[in-house]
């Protein structure tokens, strides 16, 4: 089975070997000049994003409609979907490794995923001995996870998939009396749940973070958030994090990027870790 490289990145664009197949997206992130602009010829298909913020995938060779790639011990199903999106999100290996590391030191943790797309994390955390709550608004989406957990031998291990909006899932854990060990959140800056609720990052993230702390009584054993927010820097994270956790332990604050082929390393949002 094929893996996931990123071969280069610039001119607000990236370029891509996915599953064998050479893709090139549009990204925002990237306002500098190629390293190698002479590999970028030849692509399988192109995204183009509008003004809008929607686009459409241009094909210049076929591709199948859905495939299969492993990448960081894990299997994930690829689909090239209308939003540019892959189903696959490499910035967060090193969240991934982080999971692992401590799977090796306390086992059978409890963890609350939420905004969980297509379940890397989930994946990381089931293979690393811990059980799961998969929260995301989009029944697309928790399908989508439950068949990387199939590809990735993991579908027995102990995982609730929840189709919800996060802050009227976590308020009913809450009254339930609910406790989570390690927590884990990548929100979006705007996103809308399963009957239409609004989610705005600058209005609900000190609510949802409030909320979140009374499932692990102000003392996780672990917490990761990241996010692709302007305004939302490394150091505001950690800052959300170190004013509501009531213990002392390790903060590990970066931002999030994906190797390129060339050495150079692709910005791919921001991150606070937090460990016991």
């Amino acid at each position: 089975m094929t893996t996931y490289e990123l071969l280069d990145s610039g001119d607000f664009s990236k370029l891509e070997i996915v599953g064998g197949y050479k893709l090139i997206r549009s990204s925002p992130s990237s306002a500098y000049g190629k390293e190698k602009p002479s590999i970028w010829e030849d692509a399988h298909a192109k995204y183009n994003k509008n003004d809008t913020g929607s686009g459409s995938w241009q094909f210049n060779k076929k591709i199948p409609e859905a495939f299969n790639i492993r990448f960081a011990e894990l299997s994930f199903k690829i689909k090239l979907t209308p939003f540019g999106h892959i189903g696959l999100f490499p910035e967060q290996k090193t969240n991934w490794d982080r999971i692992r590391e401590i799977g090796k030191k306390k086992s059978g943790l409890e963890v609350l995923n939420l905004f969980a797309y297509s379940g890397g994390s989930t994946l990381a955390c089931l293979a690393s001995g811990m059980s799961v709550c998969h929260v995301d608004a989009s029944k697309g989406m928790v399908d989508w996870a439950r068949e990387n957990s199939k590809l990735s031998d993991l579908d027995t291990k102990p995982v609730r998939w929840i189709v919800d909006d996060v802050l009227k899932f976590i308020r009913r854990e809450i009254k339930r009396g609910k406790k989570y060990q390690g927590l884990i959140l990548d929100p979006p800056s705007f996103g809308r749940g399963n009957k239409g609720e609004i989610w705005k990052i600058e209005e609900h993230l000190p609510e949802l973070m409030d909320a979140l702390m009374e499932l692990c009584n102000h003392k996780p054993e672990f917490v990761i958030l990241s996010c692709h927010s302007q305004g939302y820097s490394p150091l505001t994270l950690e800052r959300i994090l170190s004013s509501r956790i009531k213990q002392p332990g390790n903060y590990q604050t970066s931002e999030l990027f994906i190797p390129e082929t060339s050495g150079k390393k692709y910005p791919s949002g921001f991150c606070s870790f937090y460990s016991k």
